[in-house]
């Protein structure tokens, strides 16, 4: 049966007036939908709001999807629509920007719903879209589905939703297929070990197609790291279906739709979850939209399925040992250390762990006063310790470490008190392959096993005065007002990142090679902030691996009213050194409020002085020399 048939017979209303963007004549009730296989072919592509979106006629799209889930070769299809709120996620600037990006073990095919995209597309190719939102798309499919024969999974809703579900298309639907039923827990999606587990349960009930309903972006998201162990061929991100199928939520009237105010109307049913999704970032979206879009986008190829392979083992030396320093590696970790003794034992330990995998290389500048990190690493041979003769502080002690450290295929930056899990390294090296990225950089643990927030974003005067009157409360509020990333998904799922604390960073040796030295007139702090700046601006992406962790014992440098001072200094330093004169002062004006604000915690007095009278910062911490650096 022709799909054309399929869509009419499904669902009689899906043509006139639903999904038809606001301004189109009446008379354009979609003639042209039945489009030709080499008119699917040639659909273009645009870039909306920095989403990559083929722009398609419904049945060209069901087509594909269908001939898709029936193709045994082909990689795995992910479908989702884009709208306002899915360009808030994946779009210019966002924090998942790059995320459903090739190379990727699952393919994208991202279509047009939401008004304001359908006008862009318009404006950006001087014809009409239609929008081809999942909720209008999902009857039509299960009939194309049911003709064809394909098995189908449903994963996400309640249980009872899907037992609602089931109970209708008994009598509705008999002829389809439905494999399975999933609804897990919002905490077996945010563990990788539990949604390995689920992904191989719904392997075993062998979907073509699974319908994935968890909400916007935590099920792109899921199939993103998870679709391909699932064996569909075809992942749907169809957000809502499962509840519009149901009959729990009602869609909106055909006025609604053919004036494009369907946003209105799910506010009006909705208007706790959805009026800050609608009335707050909606607006930021629309003019990521309307300054961010171009036409002729260039669709990317996937990798062979060769290039997300773990590292073989490398057989040429034995278990646990290190390269020498003077030999190509594909690692060279380099670690400052200051009064490090206790903490190297357990560091080296856990990296010799990694050497079963990957070829490692160690390297250690010590800038401690006295001999106690370096007879400790005596008891390691295989390990190059280098003494800085003084304290160089941390960037200081950085460049001293790569002017030894040699060859090698990327550098992993360690602060010492750091304890590797296993397979970290390697996860790490996996997404700088996949993703081309210059920096990568892992989940960094607690003692007490919870997940410190090490991702940051870039510094500026909004999110530097809403930290100074936020502080670490309020971890909800939007990220232009705060620098700190707080938010736990952020840390569920691998991503693009401004920078992060930098106690663990993989950099690429040609990401080195462009950056150059640390700036070392930071000493500490504020050094990685800088750095991590110009790996972005010489080209190359940063990027966070959750599967690569590491527990750290933060408050390793010690504490002191200096080093608050310092802090908040290096911070202006760093707003000098990017923002401008004016926006620099502003800046320096919010470190301040913040350092006032809390005068009656220790130190803090002393910083608000130094951020005030820049006379003091020469008394601050600064780079040392006491002897002749030499190399035991």
């Amino acid at each position: 049966m022709p799909v054309g048939d399929l869509l009419h017979r499904a669902v009689p209303h899906f043509y006139p007036r639903r999904g038809v963007p606001a301004g189109v004549p009446q008379g354009e009730d979609h003639h042209s939908v039945a489009a030709s296989a080499e008119t699917v072919a040639k659909a273009p592509w645009v870039n909306l709001g920095g989403v990559p979106v083929k722009l398609m006629e419904a049945e060209g799209a069901l087509r594909e999807i269908l001939d898709r889930a029936g193709s045994p070769d082909a990689p795995p299809l992910g479908v989702c629509s884009a709208n306002l709120d899915h360009i808030r996620h994946f779009g210019t600037g966002s924090r998942w920007i790059g995320t459903l990006d090739p190379p990727a073990p699952v393919e994208w095919l991202t279509l047009i719903d939401g008004a304001p995209l359908a006008t862009q597309a318009r404006r950006l190719t001087s014809k009409t879209w239609p929008r081809l939102a999942g909720s209008d798309l999902i009857h039509p499919f299960l009939a194309g589905a049911a003709a064809r024969g394909l098995r189908l999974g449903f994963l996400g809703g309640s249980e009872e939703t899907q037992k609602l579900i089931a109970s209708k298309f008994v009598t509705e639907r008999p002829e389809l297929k439905v494999v399975g039923w999933w609804a897990p827990a919002r905490s077996t999606l945010g563990d990788a070990a539990a949604s390995r587990r689920l992904a191989r349960e719904i392997r075993a009930a062998s979907p073509d197609v699974l319908i994935v309903c968890l909400g916007k972006p935590r099920q792109e998201l899921w199939i993103a790291e998870y679709g391909h162990l699932t064996g569909a061929k075809v992942l749907l991100a169809f957000g809502a279906v499962v509840d519009f199928l149901a009959g729990n939520v009602r869609r909106a009237p055909s006025w609604a739709s053919s004036h494009s105010l369907e946003w209105a109307w799910r506010l009006m049913l909705e208007p706790r979850r959805l009026a800050r999704r609608y009335l707050v970032e909606g607006p930021e979206a629309y003019v990521k939209l309307r300054t961010a879009s171009s036409s002729d986008v260039e669709p990317r190829k996937l990798l062979s399925s060769a290039a997300y392979a773990v590292p073989e083992p490398v057989p040429s030396r034995a278990p646990g040992s290190f390269v020498p320093a003077t030999e190509a590696a594909d690692v060279a970790v380099v670690v400052v250390t200051y009064n490090n003794a206790d903490d190297v034992g357990p560091l080296v330990a856990s990296l010799r762990k990694e050497a079963a995998d990957v070829s490692i290389k160690v390297v250690v500048a010590d800038n401690s006063p006295d001999e106690s990190t370096l007879r400790e690493l005596a008891h390691h041979p295989d390990i190059t310790a280098v003494r800085t003769g003084g304290n160089l502080g941390y960037a200081g002690g950085i460049n001293a470490a790569f002017s030894v450290a040699g060859e090698a295929g990327s550098y992993l930056i360690l602060n010492p008190d750091l304890r590797v899990e296993p397979g970290a390294v390697a996860a790490m090296l996996q997404r700088m392959d996949e993703q081309g990225a210059g920096m990568v950089v892992p989940v960094l643990l607690d003692d007490d096993g919870s997940i410190y927030p090490s991702l940051r974003r870039e510094p500026g005067v909004l999110r530097a005065l809403g930290d100074a009157a936020l502080g670490s409360h309020a971890k909800g509020r939007p990220g232009w007002l705060s620098e700190m990333d707080f938010d736990t998904e952020s840390y569920l799922h691998g991503h693009r990142v401004d920078w992060a604390t930098g106690a663990a960073l993989l950099i690429s040796s040609a990401a080195s090679e462009a950056v150059g030295a640390w700036d070392e007139q930071f000493f500490l702090y504020s050094e990685e902030t800088d750095y991590c700046h110009r790996v972005r601006s010489a080209g190359f992406s940063i990027w966070f691996e959750p599967a690569a962790r590491m527990w750290h014992e933060r408050g390793g440098s010690g504490s002191s009213p200096q080093l608050t001072a310092l802090m908040s200094v290096n911070r202006v330093r760093y707003a000098e050194k990017y923002l401008g004169r004016g926006r620099a002062l502003a800046f320096r004006g919010a470190v301040l409020a913040a350092e006032i604000a809390r005068l009656n915690k220790a130190g803090h007095r002393d910083a608000a002085l130094a951020v005030l009278m820049q006379r003091r910062w020469e008394r601050l911490p600064h780079a040392t020399r006491t002897t002749t650096a030499a190399t035991p």
